[in-house]
């Protein structure tokens, strides 16, 4: 449920977000690769962590990247 959650939400957070966080653009990428991908994606993770700031989400944004964040942390926590 949580990678189709992101997956929803990735998208939706870098058209909205990603002219103040263009970090939001990576973040959408990797949630797709990992969606997309059955290997090891633990660098990918790993990249995420450090995007998200360990999963919290910036203090200039709306409920919808609390949500993607939450589902990324969940996936992350999940594998």
């Amino acid at each position: 449920m949580s990678v189709e959650r992101a997956l929803e939400l990735a998208p939706i957070v870098e058209r909205v977000h990603g002219p103040g966080h263009p970090e939001m653009t990576r973040i959408r990428e990797i949630v797709e690769t990992v969606s997309a991908s059955e290997g090891d994606a633990d660098e990918l993770f790993v990249e995420l962590r450090g995007l998200t700031n360990d999963y919290t989400p910036p203090a200039d944004t709306c409920e919808t990247v609390d949500t993607l964040y939450g589902a990324l942390h969940s996936m992350d926590t999940a594998r």
